[in-house]
């Protein structure tokens, strides 16, 4: 054997078995540190308590991170927008209001962002339409050991290898088009989400606004009352000094004066819970610097229709939830095209392009090196034949599905149509009752004054004062709650109607 071949045969320097301990323990570690930490009991700091009567105390990174990101005084600010002009002494009317609300208000800027996905979703769904571009490198070395008789090869070999791959779906048989209809209602459907949930904030806005304003006017009703509480006090007081009152009459007086201090100071507390309760629909803090004019609305809707048929008929066709519920119909006829699509083949077409950049040695001898180009081109045709009835069930899940979405779609009509109903007729009734309490109003000031001024002249006994008195405060309370459920009511029926505010309604 040539002194070459007997190098070949020479044994590899052996490694200390010591020197083999360390080099594990050192790159052992540190393929685990490359890993990522190795949990042997994950969850630990937020696993539930052992005792089930304790509560469970979140730690400190959950604290932490649960910590809200809008601070009081962020949620105090109020958005006017970049063309609103500020209004002068923190008092808002209505259409400011609303228009603050509108970006304000976390629904609308949930639906608005909902809306914005599924216009991502609705683009994503097109990129099927194009090729799919891929770039990969592959590197390493290794070393392979070959035993031969009387002879160990050592193998080190060097490689590289940059690939780029292009692929392309020639047919899939109207899948990505199904999925692209699927995801065009879906944005559809997002965008008249959006669209009712503007209705539904205008809405609550011009509720809680209407409830402020009775509030307020609850207020100025009841300081009219204890005026006039005061008022037939006094004049009982001036009929027992010349002895044409009793004491028990007088005591009777009292107690509706009483009465008259307990009803304004409710109606007090009912204006600051109407305030909060506006500041929460307009979407700022309970503290915020928000007020409305004290004066009196005095725009009162005097009808919106006559036939209830044609209002429903109109809300069917322009209520936007309902026209939502038709896209996500549609939408689930394009995902159970797209799930009968499954039963079909896929063809693709696909080619790549690369270097094979290699170098190897054998025993240390000279390196053998290679940098060539290789490249190729082909057609894929896949068909699943059998997928353990996957396909099968997935039709019925989509069939199912858009029946559901059908049924959905029945029930929100049937909703609309009996919001409407109610609304309408809620209106007309409260529309009625205005009118009945106005002419209450009238004659029970009418009555007031005229058992006051019989009384004085000692031809009205205490009762008959003290029961006007009574009618009157009633009377002003109703005027006040049916004028407040008059505006209401005429903005629950433009909400049921689908517009976008009672503001649209005729005036007188």
């Amino acid at each position: 054997m040539t002194q070459r071949n007997a190098s070949w045969m020479r044994p590899m320097v052996e490694i200390p078995a010591g020197l083999w301990l360390l080099v594990i323990l050192g790159v052992v570690p540190a393929v685990l540190m490359a890993c990522g930490p190795i949990h042997f009991n994950p969850g630990a700091d937020v696993a539930p308590p052992n005792d089930p009567a304790r509560v469970w105390i979140p730690p400190l990174s959950v604290a932490s991170t649960d910590r809200t990101t809008s601070r009081l005084d962020e949620l105090r600010a109020v958005d006017l927008g970049p063309a609103q002009a500020a209004p002068a002494g923190n008092e808002y009317d209505l259409p400011t209001l609303v228009e603050v609300a509108l970006r304000s208000n976390p629904q609308t800027r949930r639906a608005w962002y909902q809306a914005r996905a599924a216009a991502a979703q609705y683009g994503r769904s097109h990129s099927d339409d194009y090729p799919k571009v891929a770039a990969e490198a592959i590197g390493g070395y290794f070393k392979v050991p070959l035993e031969f008789p009387g002879e160990t090869l050592i193998i080190r070999n060097e490689d590289f290898l940059p690939k780029i791959q292009v692929t392309y779906d020639l047919l899939d048989f109207g899948r990505s088009r199904a999925a692209q209809r699927g995801a065009r209602e879906q944005l559809i459907a997002a965008n008249f989400a959006f669209n009712r949930a503007m209705q539904d904030v205008v809405f609550e806005v011009e509720k809680a606004y209407y409830v402020l304003a009775a509030a307020n006017a609850s207020v100025s009703a009841a300081d009219a009352n204890l005026k006039l509480a005061r008022t037939s006090v006094d004049a009982i007081l001036e009929r027992h000094r010349v002895g044409l009152a009793t004491r028990p009459q007088v005591l009777l007086a009292k107690q509706v004066q009483a009465q008259a201090v307990y009803d304004l100071e409710n109606a007090k507390s009912m204006v600051h819970d109407a305030e909060a309760n506006l500041r929460l629909v307009v979407g700022v803090a309970a503290d915020a610097p928000i007020e409305i004019p004290r004066r009196e609305v005095d725009h009162l809707p005097q009808t919106l229709g006559d036939d209830v048929e044609i209002l429903m008929t109109d809300a069917l066709k322009q209520r936007p939830d309902i026209a939502a519920q038709i896209a996500a119909v549609r939408a689930g006829d394009a995902a159970l095209a797209r799930a009968k699509a499954e039963y079909y083949p896929e063809v693709e077409i696909g080619g790549n392009y690369g270097q094979v950049i290699w170098s190897y040695t054998v025993n240390g001898g000279p390196s053998q090196n290679l940098n060539q180009p290789f490249y190729g081109a082909g057609l894929t045709l896949r068909w699943n034949l059998f997928t353990g009835f996957d396909r099968y069930y997935g039709v019925q899940k989509a069939m199912a599905e858009r029946d559901a979405a059908r049924a959905e779609l029945r029930s929100t009509q049937l909703s609309a149509s009996t919001a409407v109903w109610t609304a309408y007729y809620d209106f007309r009734s409260a529309r009625k009752k205005y009118e009945a309490s106005q002419a209450l109003v009238t004659a029970s000031e009418d009555s007031y004054q005229a058992n006051l001024e019989s009384h004085r002249r000692g031809l009205a006994t205490i009762t008959d004062l003290i029961g006007a008195e009574r009618d009157l405060m009633a009377a002003r309370y109703t005027l006040v709650q049916t004028k407040a459920g008059l505006l209401i009511s005429s903005s629950a029926l433009v909400h049921a109607l689908g517009g976008a505010s009672a503001s649209s309604a005729p005036v007188p």
